[in-house]
């Protein structure tokens, strides 16, 4: 009987710490988000906006390891893109701030982090109002 309950436990430990692995894995990846402005942090952090401009924010889990990258916009309900807009970074970084990104028109849209060979780094949705 205490072979059983050793065994138990066991198997209950392993499925616990491959449980907490895969969590921190998950939420240690790249992620691309939005707000309104960056100083030293991030300024009106959220999902919607009005028109006009705003900084996209890039945090990676390990640095970019590239020199340039391009910022695309695409219309989430036509799938169109509507705008790509370049950008120097250093390989070395981590943490991105894009500023001045423009979206005149309302709509959803998808933003892509891409490197120059069109890799797609991360990707987020913005919802953009009047």
């Amino acid at each position: 009987m205490n072979r059983v309950k050793f065994i138990t436990a066991f198997a209950v430990l392993f499925l616990a710490v491959v449980s907490c692995s895969m969590l921190k894995n998950l939420a240690g990846g790249d992620k691309l988000y939005f707000c309104e402005k960056y100083t030293t942090k991030e300024v009106g952090e959220g999902s919607k906006f009005t028109t006009g401009k705003l900084t996209v924010m890039l945090k990676l889990a390990k640095p970019i390891g590239v020199s340039s990258v391009d910022i695309n916009i695409t219309d989430e309900a036509s799938g169109k893109a509507v705008n790509t807009v370049p950008f120097t970074v250093e390989s070395s970084w981590d943490y991105i701030h894009f500023d001045d990104v423009t979206f005149d028109e309302p709509g959803k849209y998808k933003v892509s982090c891409l490197k120059k060979d069109g890799t797609v780094i991360a990707t987020g949705v913005v919802e953009i109002t009047k």
